[in-house]
């Protein structure tokens, strides 16, 4: 990493950078369905990612980096493991 900038990373960044965060949004995403566990039956299934979902998992990593598409990836890969961990 490095050969570009932090708010617009080339294509082999935003690879590496994925590499390295994806385990932090993974585990942030089970952390929030466990947290939404607690006040909600597991009867109903995990939201789609759109909406409030995608909104509330964005807000969740958006400390992890300042590209858009880096965001978005590890947004994405949080409401997954959320759904994950929901449905297990």
């Amino acid at each position: 990493m490095g050969c570009c900038s932090r708010d617009a990373l080339c294509d082999r960044c935003l690879a590496d950078s994925l590499a390295h965060l994806r385990g932090v949004a993974a585990c942030r995403g089970e952390y929030w369905a466990r947290c939404v566990a607690d006040r909600v039956p597991r009867s109903r299934p995990w939201p789609r990612y759109e909406g409030k979902c995608a909104t509330i998992a964005r807000d969740k990593v958006r400390d992890l980096g300042r590209d858009a598409r880096l965001r978005e990836e590890l947004a994405r890969l949080c409401a997954a493991w959320a759904a994950r961990w929901w449905a297990a």
